[in-house]
């Protein structure tokens, strides 16, 4: 393989991250995350470890910022959807919010990875900038959300979203437990005890959104 040399204009370095988020997405779908090394993804854009330090500081911070960009786009879909106007009930909007998670397979590997593990081994400066990030692209949202679901309270959106964050970090890798698991469950007749992602996300957020929506002032 032909290592590539650093790249050294602002465009050419901005190229470079989106080239290695990439394909850190894509290694991302096919290995589990404690199994995936850096030199993995290095070799994937011709760089050296050492050289892939120069984009991202460590692992952690690499996958946080992929998640933001997943996340982003997650979240745009939302906004622009909530914007048609109209009202939901809990069911029609669990029914929502599971469709539009089904569409992003990738940003659901690594939500059940960001208070564990993402939020570790980085900086005060870089944990500051992604919350602050966060905030922000949260403060349209969460008053739509108020809007649309009648019943719930000023601020309720935003526990609406954090809530929805936990029950797919929980019930993710559930549905996707480790090759073992899968085959003594296959085996031993106890099939009722596997998880799908989606159905489940879809009852336990039609209950959540229930709840929220169904608090006395």
């Amino acid at each position: 393989m032909v290592i590539q040399v650093r790249a050294r204009s602002s465009e050419a370095k901005a190229a470079r991250r989106a080239e290695i988020l990439e394909q850190a997405r894509g290694l991302l779908a096919t290995t589990r995350y404690p199994a995936l090394t850096l030199a993995d993804i290095a070799a994937r854009v011709g760089l050296t470890k050492p050289a892939l330090f120069a984009y991202f500081a460590s692992k952690e911070e690499l996958f946080l910022e992929l998640y933001e960009s997943l996340l982003l786009g997650w979240l745009d879909a939302l906004e622009k959807h909530l914007r048609l106007g109209g009202v939901h009930t809990p069911q029609s909007l669990a029914t929502l919010v599971t469709a539009m998670s089904a569409e992003h397979p990738d940003l659901l590997r690594l939500i059940p990875l960001l208070a564990g593990l993402l939020e570790h081994n980085i900086g005060a400066a870089r944990a500051l900038q992604h919350k602050r990030w966060l905030a922000g692209r949260l403060q349209p949202v969460t008053p739509l959300l108020e809007r649309v679901l009648p019943g719930l309270q000023e601020g309720g959106g935003m526990r609406l979203l954090t809530y929805t964050q936990a029950l797919i970090a929980g019930l993710q890798p559930m549905s996707e437990p480790a090759p073992a698991v899968r085959e003594a469950v296959a085996e031993s007749g106890l099939g009722a005890m596997h998880v799908d992602l989606f159905t489940a996300l879809q009852d336990s957020l039609a209950a959540l959104y229930q709840g929220l929506s169904s608090r006395r002032q």
